[in-house]
């Protein structure tokens, strides 16, 4: 495995997480109207999800020799319920995507290393897998008639 290389690659998922850390705990500060109870709890869960994988890529960083970014990858905004689970579904899979690189490059000769990407790409995978189904069961007439849409990056 070349180090510089899964210090590059684990950078470029830190600044993802963090991304996802500010993404969702924002979405839970905007949720409203009847799903408010329910995912203003999800999103953030999430975002707390979101920490615990920057803090453990982060000390993988260091354990590599290298020093974590400070970058964040780009947050997008909304207080549309339905655009928000999509925007959460693209951060989901870009997450997963990003870890299964990372693990291809990995090889067998770190196994703490590669334990904790097989871990957190399965959280991220499940976690796609779920937002995907919440989308098909989402009728966005149910959830935003009363809410302008919203998007932006921030």
């Amino acid at each position: 495995m070349n180090n510089n290389a899964m210090i590059q690659k684990l950078n470029e998922i830190l600044k993802w997480e963090y991304a996802g850390l500010i993404q969702y705990t924002q979405f839970s500060f905007l949720v409203s109207g009847l799903h408010r109870e329910v995912y203003e709890k999800f999103f953030r869960k999430n975002g707390e999800e979101a920490l615990s994988h920057a803090q453990q890529v982060g000390d993988r960083i260091v354990t590599l020799g290298g020093i974590p970014t400070v970058e964040r990858g780009e947050v997008n905004v909304s207080n549309d319920l339905v655009e928000m689970l999509k925007l959460s579904h693209e951060l989901e899979s870009r997450h997963a995507r990003l870890y299964a690189e990372a693990l291809a490059m990995c090889g067998e000769s770190n196994l703490a290393l590669r334990l904790m990407l097989e871990e957190i790409g399965r959280d991220e995978q499940e976690g796609a897998d779920h937002i995907e189904k919440l989308l098909k069961g989402l009728d966005a007439a149910d959830t935003t008639a009363a809410q302008p849409s919203a998007v932006r990056s921030a």
